[in-house]
């Protein structure tokens, strides 16, 4: 079974997901390694990423997931582009996202026998989610519902459940048959499933 460390804003829902849609694209059991470094929003995310990989390399672990929302809009937080000037999008409390995790993976985590991947879904995981369970958006693109409350509510209603039932709401979604299919005609999750192949 393949241990991955994954960093993302909570453990036990985020990170759950994500183990979960590594399983799917990869086709074989995915752990979580399990750390008493602990998670709490995106920009926690980034301060602790490095400390978090490095304890995990010496316990062993050689796969890793950094991810956080990227809870952007049609200003700000933008989609990745080739192009970005990394330095510059990391100096701007709402640049590029994938440039800010990019920049917390400690250069051994970049090289052989290590693999890592920045996973930011645009705009949230839930966009991934209501994709999944074949949402009909009223926007030109899934990505241009830019309100997280709304895309909450989009995915589970009101009043929202317990993170406990999200989760178990979201791994159904996750399970359809051809959710990945859907999934992987965005760019921010095509993103997720290019790096992991190459795993």
């Amino acid at each position: 079974m393949l241990t991955v460390a994954i960093a993302s804003e909570f453990h036990a829902y985020d990170g759950e997901l994500y183990r979960y849609l590594l399983e799917r694209v990869l086709g074989a059991p995915v752990q979580a390694w399990k750390s008493e470094i602990e998670f709490n929003g995106c920009k926690h995310v980034r301060k602790q990423a490095g400390l978090y990989l490095n304890t995990a390399a010496q316990q062993g672990v050689r796969h890793a997931l950094v991810a956080i929302d990227n809870d952007g809009g049609s200003t700000r937080g933008l989609p990745h582009e080739p192009a970005h000037d990394s330095a510059q999008e990391c100096a701007n409390e709402h640049g590029c996202r994938v440039c800010w995790l990019h920049s917390t993976i400690p250069a051994s985590w970049r090289e052989a026998p290590y693999r890592s991947c920045v996973v930011v879904p645009t705009q949230t995981l839930e966009t991934w989610l209501l994709i999944a369970k074949g949402h009909a958006f009223t926007e030109p693109s899934p990505e241009q519902r830019y309100s997280r409350p709304v895309l909450k509510k989009d995915c589970y209603g009101k009043p929202q459940p317990s993170s406990q039932v999200m989760k178990g709401m979201a791994l159904e979604w996750l399970s359809q048959p051809d959710a990945i299919t859907r999934l992987s005609a965005r760019p921010s999750f095509q993103a997720f499933v290019d790096q992991v192949k190459r795993w």
